[in-house]
């Protein structure tokens, strides 16, 4: 009798163990169905440039408001993460915020957000801007293009290069905009304000940049580099196209750049961002400069998700604008479909 109760206590037992085992069998096949699935869609690295509410020509200024929906959109269908875990198995498509160029409205807007949401952000900062009261020359060509003189019907850019005339009184200020910055962007940083300063004369007008578009401070970056969702890449000294530039002036703005924010920061940099990121904006002597400089990822602006298989120098991303809950949803939801690089 009571071998065989101990038996049946046994059986019970065994039996109870085996359905736990299944039941668990079945949770992970779920949960790799859902981690393989999520690997397909790859990781989606989303490209910011500022938070606040000011005026924009170029369309890349997010509101608070609209930032805040979108990283709640991110924690609702996304894994947040960061580039060193961008490839990690993960239930949901992993979701990696990044922001370009070293605006302070991304300490002051933007990084209470993100602490308050639990979502981690990569800044990428123009080390040689750091301070800068002339700010970033596109924002001076808005400001010089709005103020523009009704008798000013083109902007003339003379340079080491030569004469160029670019005519203006497009349907629009944006396509003006974008004219005038095909013909600045091969141009190196100096000589493109020296061309600004030269219109704004010619013109009798201003190009100050506006107030809100102001760049970090030193000790702004400092803030900015304690925060503890905050990781900083680098962007180059002073955000230059660099396939326009010599070998050997890339490599120099590129180390120049992370040699300097290490020394501000305290902490060693691992990730880089190129200036513009387009596929005119980099070259292979510039990836070959970024692998030389110690940079484990750089990402670029190439519409895409990352893969296990992208190279991790030539790491895509989507540009963010200024869009409303529901847009940003729709899109997250596109490219999260997204199964080809």
């Amino acid at each position: 009798m009571d071998r065989c109760r101990r038996s049946g206590i046994t059986i019970l037992q065994q039996t109870l163990l085996d359905s736990i085992a299944s039941l668990h069998a079945l949770d992970l096949r779920e949960l790799g169905a859902e981690a393989r699935g999520a690997m397909r869609s790859g990781t989606i690295i989303l490209c910011y440039h500022r938070v606040g509410e000011g005026e924009d020509p170029f369309h890349l200024v997010v509101s608070p408001e609209n930032f805040a929906a979108h990283l709640d959109e991110i924690n609702r269908h996304c894994e947040p993460s960061t580039l060193e875990d961008r490839d990690l198995p993960s239930r949901r498509p992993r979701a990696v915020v990044t922001f370009d160029d070293g605006y302070v409205d991304n300490l002051t807007e933007a990084v209470p957000i993100a602490e308050a949401k639990g979502v981690p952000i990569t800044v990428y900062v123009t080390s040689g801007m750091l301070g800068d009261k002339q700010g970033f020359w596109w924002d001076r060509l808005g400001t010089l293009l709005r103020n523009r003189p009704p008798a000013a019907r083109e902007i003339r850019i003379d340079s080491a290069g030569g004469s160029q005339r670019v005519e203006l009184g497009a349907s629009s200020l944006g396509e003006d905009l974008t004219a005038v910055r095909r013909h600045l962007l091969p141009l190196p940083v100096a000589e493109i304000h020296r061309v600004l300063d030269g219109v704004a004369e010619e013109w009798g007008t201003s190009a100050e940049p506006p107030p809100d578009a102001r760049t970090l401070t030193p000790s702004e970056f400092g803030e900015l580099a304690r925060s503890s969702v905050v990781t900083i890449g680098a962007h180059t000294t002073d955000h230059v196209r660099l396939r326009d530039r010599p070998p050997a002036e890339q490599g120099q703005t590129i180390l120049d750049s992370k040699d300097e924010l290490e020394r501000l920061s305290g902490r060693a940099l691992s990730h880089f961002a190129y200036p513009f990121g387009g596929l005119d904006s980099f070259d292979d002597a510039t990836v070959d400069a970024v692998r030389r400089s110690g940079f484990d990822t750089a990402c670029t602006t190439i519409a895409a998700n990352a893969r296990a298989t992208s190279d991790p120098h030539r790491l895509p991303r989507r540009l963010v604008m200024n869009w409303s809950r529901l847009r940003f949803r729709v899109s997250l939801e596109r490219w999260k479909l997204v199964t080809r690089h």
